[in-house]
């Protein structure tokens, strides 16, 4: 009997220890930093699953719109994380930027939340950094979670008539959002007010901590993992990211015919560079319209690095956004895009 005690008493104590240690590095990332990127990544998904907040759906951050599922709220709000704690200023719009930079702006950046600068100080983000080595009027229309489709939805709302270049982030999460878009016969498929409302009252709720959290993510996370359920046969193989990214633009091909596109992939700190390099052979095909054949499409990760990212949130972080802003810098300037070059749109 004295045995089977002390095993439990063992058994306790070893998950005791375990839990405790996957708090420490939730919480203190400094410390995360210092060990492997396979245990970063564990940790970061308990941080993601038990306690990172959703932006758009918190109470006062974010609104809803009929035509887009949600904006961001207009006026300011603070969003803090464990690793930040930033302040936004929304304009009328429901994007991240001053009112005056919807009248007329010359680069228009579209994304999610890795382009909103997710993070980040307003004036961090290499959105404003552009501007300010620029001196091109920019602005950003950037919303978590928002994909391609919602992008260009957006973009329609924007004053282009001073436009000089647009900027494209796209991410994997795009996906999904993309692919309803095809099946649906070119129609988004959106939130509905209900469904935002519902979301918004499920994420507003405070993410506390209780004894054992980490350790019930880690076993649910498991068990998915081994009884998850067979993927059904299709009818052939999905379409790629590539395919239904050049899809949306093609649909949206009056608004962007003739507009200089720059076109680059953010997934966080895990980075990937297949999306890039397979739009790059897409876009070499000369079976494309011009559109596609024109982009100017480019490698981050050539550019960024582990540093340039939050360990545990996976955004870029404010030496994240420099260097990305250089790299828009160089390719406008390469691109013959200079500030007393006279407007062509």
């Amino acid at each position: 009997m004295m045995i089977i005690f002390l095993a439990l008493f063992a058994i306790v104590a070893i998950l005791a220890l375990l839990e405790a240690w996957m708090y420490v590095l939730v919480h203190y990332p400094g410390i995360l930093r210092l060990f492997s990127r396979r245990l970063q990544n564990s940790i970061g998904y308990l941080y993601i699953q038990g306690d990172r907040k959703i932006m758009q759906f918190q109470e006062g951050s974010g609104r809803y719109a009929s035509d887009l599922g949600y904006t961001l709220n207009p006026g300011s709000f603070v969003f803090s994380e464990i690793e930040f704690s930033n302040e936004y200023f929304i304009n009328s719009l429901g994007v991240r930027d001053a009112e005056e930079s919807l009248c007329g702006p010359e680069i228009v950046f579209l994304g999610d939340s890795f382009a909103l600068g997710w993070g980040v100080d307003q004036d961090e983000t290499f959105v404003k950094l552009v501007e300010k080595k620029t001196g091109f009027k920019t602005l950003n229309t950037c919303v978590p979670s928002y994909g391609t489709v919602r992008e260009m939805i957006m973009l329609r709302k924007v004053d282009l008539s001073r436009i000089r270049c647009l900027i494209l982030q796209y991410c994997g999460d795009d996906y999904n959002e993309n692919l309803l878009y095809f099946r649906n016969g070119n129609r988004p498929q959106l939130l509905r007010q209900e469904t935002f409302q519902h979301l918004t009252r499920l994420h507003s709720k405070p993410k506390t901590y209780y004894p054992g959290k980490y350790l019930g993510l880690k076993m649910k996370k498991r068990y998915t993992e081994w009884f998850a359920k067979p993927t059904p046969l299709s009818q052939g193989p999905p379409p790629s990211h590539v395919d239904l990214f050049v899809h949306v633009l093609k649909q949206n091909a009056d608004l962007l015919r003739d507009l200089p596109m720059i076109v680059f992939e953010m997934n966080g700190i895990n980075q990937s560079n297949t999306f890039t390099q397979e739009l790059r052979h897409r876009a070499a095909r000369p079976d494309e319209p011009a559109l596609i054949r024109n982009l100017r499409i480019l490698d981050l990760t050539e550019h960024l690095e582990d540093r340039h990212f939050y360990v545990l949130d996976g955004h870029l972080n404010a030496a994240g956004h420099r260097v990305v802003a250089d790299l828009l810098v160089k390719t406008l300037a390469k691109e013959g895009l200079q500030k007393d070059q006279v407007c062509g749109r």
